[in-house]
């Protein structure tokens, strides 16, 4: 249905709109349950959303998936994604907690904005859209919150060492790692173990993926809901410049992240297009909900912790808006460009093949033609060596003949064969004897030539 396909499309931006809508238009229900507080400054209504949302997220985080944004050629990218999320964009806070804006705590909440992981499913939902690689967004989601637990304490204590501007917050760093602990990082193990543990849950987040994104989503919107209920009555009170204020630096912060990070990714690195769009677009946001959640845990009172959040939130809506007319855009673009890789690499490989077969064709000639060369050589080593046999046998008659007619040259008895088989005589008479007798003519003849040399 195109009713339906369209409210999943866009249930994100939505259920943001809902829960503003109904938070600022009647907050009694919500303010209620952000005021549920345990442990001192725990609000367990908002708690078990976030836990919510990242059990969801480990539970349909595929191995698999994580496999391909490791592989070597993309390590380059996928690292300067963590250093960018973790260590470069945080920086950028000590410049927003200095604008002078009344009151101080939206500078405050500014701060604490930029120094949160990214978005949770708001950019991989945009990686999508833009067609870029979505396993590097997935482990840049999953990889940065992690860390995050781990760092978000850190830099909360050195972005607000010697800040005094008329705010109280409890950083407490071992505090914030065991609540950041248990609110993200144990849900995420959880679900990532159930999923590798047991088959049928594999299966189950398989079938119903939509279905857990979009409940996903709407923990995180009733976070926003509850976070507004509850500062509904001080925001009013405020300046509508101010309100727009923090509105155009919220978004401002979102655009200099991307020019940012798209400067140095395609002059630093130029990965492939769709490495390029997933590690621009995730490096170059930040989420609210997790903001919304270390607020919580640096102040107790629900007014100030709305008036901290209404930055995140405005930026969480501004990165949705502009992110989305990004991808009209880049979609198209990233599609038309794989298309031409795709259609060149065709090419490569059809113009190979030809070159393949003449090369073998070639090496098949040369082969052909040392085989003939072997048998014309063997063929000739033949024929010499029968015409050595020949030659010799030859030269063994001639030697014969030779033996036979040539006169004796040395001792009386004369030598007539130089063979070793002996003549039946040493004298004229004997050789007389060895020859065959002459034929009629020869002997009348030779009697005719006696008479002449008579006379």
């Amino acid at each position: 249905m195109p009713g339906a396909t369209f409210v999943v499309e866009n249930y994100l931006v939505l259920a943001f709109a809902v829960a503003v809508t109904f938070a600022l238009a009647y907050p009694v229900p919500g303010r209620f349950l952000v005021k549920i507080v345990v442990l001192g400054n725990v609000h367990i209504i908002q708690e078990i959303n976030m836990a919510i949302v990242f059990f969801i997220s480990g539970l349909a985080l595929n191995t698999s998936e994580l496999k391909k944004a490791l592989a070597r050629e993309s390590l380059p990218t996928v690292i300067f994604g963590f250093v960018m999320i973790s260590f470069v964009t945080p920086i950028l806070g000590f410049a927003m907690r200095e604008i002078p804006l009344t009151p101080p705590a939206f500078a405050v909440g500014l701060t604490i904005f930029c120094l949160v992981p990214t978005t949770l499913g708001i950019g991989i939902a945009l990686v999508r859209s833009c067609k870029g690689n979505e396993a590097i967004a997935l482990l840049l989601t999953v990889g940065t919150n992690m860390l995050g637990v781990f760092l978000m304490p850190p830099w909360l204590r050195f972005l607000f060492l010697n800040y005094d501007a008329g705010i109280k917050l409890n950083i407490n760093i071992p505090d914030l790692l065991a609540k950041l602990s248990i609110t993200i990082l144990a849900p995420s193990l959880i679900g990532k173990a159930m999923r590798e543990l047991f088959k049928p849950v594999e299966e189950f987040a398989k079938t119903y993926r939509t279905a857990l994104s979009l409940l996903s989503t709407s923990n995180l919107a009733f976070i926003v809901w509850q976070t507004l209920s509850g500062a509904r009555d001080l925001l009013f009170e405020q300046r509508a410049s101010m309100i727009v204020s923090v509105i155009v630096l919220a978004a401002a912060i979102h655009v200099f992240y991307l020019i940012i990070n798209y400067i140095l990714i395609k002059f630093a690195f130029k990965p492939p297009i769709k490495e390029f769009v997933a590690c621009v677009v995730m490096a170059s946001q930040k989420s609210a909900p997790v903001a919304v959640t270390v607020i919580s845990y640096v102040t107790s009172d629900p007014a100030q912790q709305g008036l901290l959040a209404i930055p995140s939130i405005v930026g969480q809506i501004s990165q949705i808006f502009i992110g989305a007319a990004l991808a009209k855009r880049i979609g198209p673009y990233v599609q038309k460009v794989t298309k031409a890789q795709e259609a060149a690499a065709k090419a490569a490989a059809a113009a190979a093949v030809p070159k393949d077969a003449v090369d073998a064709a070639e090496q098949g000639r040369a082969a052909e033609a040392a085989g003939a060369d072997a048998v014309a050589a063997t063929t000739g080593a033949g024929a010499l060596a029968h015409g050595d046999a020949a030659l010799a046998a030859a030269d063994g008659a001639a030697a014969a003949v030779a033996a036979v007619d040539a006169p004796s040259s040395g001792s009386s008895s004369g030598d007539y064969y130089k063979g070793d088989v002996p003549l039946p005589g040493d004298t004229e008479a004997g050789l007389q004897t060895a020859l065959p007798p002459p034929s009629p003519q020869e002997a009348k003849a030779g009697a005719g030539a006696g008479t002449d040399t008579r006379a």
